[in-house]
């Protein structure tokens, strides 16, 4: 379960995150607001009193018929079955890009499989939108002007070849000019699959005459690169698991042995473990791509101790947040990597029940607290 607090921060099974500052949350912001200002009426496509009930209330925008795209509203004698198609992905999309703040490797699958989920569509004759089939005749001719007439219909069609004619994309081409004075759409149809721009298209792809610059696909894409790539600043991780872990990476175990080189850090060979403990908790410690050992990532380790999930994108630095005198003992000893090790005020160092101090030392320190 996740947090959010008032700094760009997220907090996450108790570790804080920082939060990257992602371009493409921006971006969708901008995609989604310009989609939902874009009305039914603009992108020709209200419904017809003329045709069957369940075509008679349309989405008002084009992010709403985008959201309902092969399913709700289908054509009469459409050859969709409406059980696939965007409206499966979009709501889940909006989702995770509008209020989501940091992304674990779970979230960016799902990602992934929406993108790959719209290419599909692309690929798809029937759910492409680029590929929408209408028909004509091959070839007419228009006629006078109808008065009183009881259809849609402005003009008497003269048809020359009644041929039916495929047309892809949009039904706003010169035909339906012809016969219902309504300007075509250029470029929203066309003769040939795979080149017509209708609004969905645009929406979904960019690019068009409706001021839609970058599309969900291409957002979709830039959002899996960023999260992939763009590093997380900082995690305030809180120790849950073996916080001897941590002697795996570099930056720790070079403070680790700082610490233990200070004469007053020591009562003898008795470490002063709550002072060192917050002495680490007040670093900052580099990440890093190398651990000592190799067998884990520094990465891997930072989100097993503090019980996250897989983190994709890189971690540049990460602070110790409690971190009292029990975890600093087992990081010590995971540290040095044996019981016995000789600190630089020529004592042993004395963990209790943690590591060994030679006899003859045992009793040179009894001797020493005798003669004081």
């Amino acid at each position: 379960m996740t947090k959010r607090t008032r700094k760009s921060t997220v907090e996450v099974n108790g570790n804080t995150i920082e939060a990257p500052q992602y371009k493409f949350k921006a971006e969708y912001a901008a995609w989604r607001k310009k989609v939902d200002s874009i009305s039914s009426e603009k992108i020709a496509s209200t419904g017809s009193k003329f045709a069957d009930a369940n075509r008679a209330k349309y989405p008002a925008t084009l992010y709403g018929q985008l959201s309902h795209h092969v399913n709700k509203y289908l054509r009469d004698n459409s050859s969709n079955t409406g059980d696939d198609g965007i409206f499966e992905v979009l709501d889940a999309i909006n989702e995770l890009l509008k209020d989501k703040e940091i992304f674990f490797t779970p979230e960016l699958k799902i990602l992934i499989k929406f993108r790959d989920n719209i290419k599909g569509i692309e690929d798809d004759e029937k759910l492409n939108p680029r590929n929408t089939l209408f028909t004509r005749p091959t070839r007419w001719k228009r006629g006078e002007q109808l008065k009183n007439s009881k259809t849609r219909a402005k003009y008497k069609i003269d048809v020359l070849d009644d041929k039916p004619q495929s047309i892809y994309g949009h039904y706003r081409d010169n035909y339906f000019e012809d016969k219902y004075g309504e300007p075509e759409k250029k470029g929203w149809w066309s003769t040939e699959k795979n080149t017509a721009n209708p609004p969905l298209a645009q929406a979904i792809y960019g690019k068009g005459d409706l001021g839609i610059t970058k599309g969900l696909l291409t957002i979709l894409e830039e959002a899996i690169t960023e999260i992939s790539e763009k590093p997380i600043p900082n995690i305030g991780l809180r120790v849950q698991r073996n916080a001897g872990s941590l002697a795996a990476i570099p930056s720790v175990r070079k403070q680790v042995f700082a610490l233990l080189k200070r004469s007053d850090l020591f009562v003898g060979g008795k470490p002063k473990l709550r002072q060192m403990s917050s002495i680490l908790q007040n670093m900052e410690f580099v990440v890093g791509e190398k651990s000592f050992g190799g067998r884990a990532s520094p990465k891997k380790i930072i989100t097993f101790v503090g019980k996250l999930d897989s983190i994709p994108s890189p971690i540049e630095t990460f602070t110790l947040k409690t971190f009292g005198p029990t975890a600093m003992a087992s990081l010590i000893m995971a540290v040095i990597g044996k019981k016995t090790y000789k600190l630089k005020n020529d004592n042993y160092l004395d963990i209790k029940g943690k590591t060994e101090v030679p006899k003859e030392e045992v009793k040179k320190s009894w001797m020493e607290h005798l003669w004081r």
